[in-house]
């Protein structure tokens, strides 16, 4: 008769499974804000113009102002900066002008009585007739106790009477403790081309 030796089980402590949890909601995060969770879709429209070179979004274009509480957010250049914040110039008589700046980049120029105020590079790529912006993620994970990832995205087309239009999207998600809570928006917005 044979006898078997009892084997000893690893011991798995608190702090063990704690580090494995922490890395996984790490490994999921990161993974989250490289792949992202959504992406705009380029969609046929009857209107559209067909776009096959960034030059065709040159022009200057009005940056609308309204009475409404979020007019800044739906101007022109807040949508072209994915921005989050009021910008400090004047937006009542602002004019942005774009201008093909290589095969993946147009620079937007925001002017003010045709005196240049600033200007940024947005890079993107032209698919279907759209200038689609790059993703803009920024990510705050602690692990199992809060976290969130936001991600940002443009495209631009035009309709054949040359008015400019911008798909915006916001995606959001986080948890708290072990929560999760999500939000997806995407708005359209429309800017007139000004006659020079």
């Amino acid at each position: 008769m044979k006898c078997f030796k009892a084997q000893k089980q690893p011991i798995v402590s608190p702090r063990m499974i704690y580090m494995r949890a922490v890395r996984y909601v790490g490994f999921l995060s990161a993974v989250l804000m490289l792949t992202g969770c959504a992406s705009l879709k380029q969609a046929r429209h009857d209107s559209m113009q067909e776009v096959t070179t960034l030059s065709a979004f040159d022009g200057t274009y009005a940056n609308p102002f309204s009475a409404s509480d979020d007019a800044e957010f739906s101007s022109l250049w807040s949508q072209l900066t994915l921005a989050e914040k009021l910008d400090s110039l004047d937006f009542k008589k602002a004019t942005i002008a774009l201008q093909a700046a290589g095969n993946d980049k147009i620079k937007a120029t925001w002017f003010e009585d045709r005196i240049e105020k600033k200007s940024i590079i947005l890079k993107g790529k032209l698919k279907d007739s759209y200038f689609v912006s790059q993703h803009k993620r920024t990510g705050v994970p602690i692990p199992l106790i809060y976290g969130q990832i936001k991600n940002s995205q443009f495209q631009l087309w035009l309709d054949k009477g040359d008015k400019l239009h911008v798909d915006r999207l916001q995606n959001r998600w986080g948890w708290v403790f072990l929560f999760l809570a999500g939000k997806d928006e995407t708005r359209n917005y429309q800017y007139k081309k000004v006659k020079e």
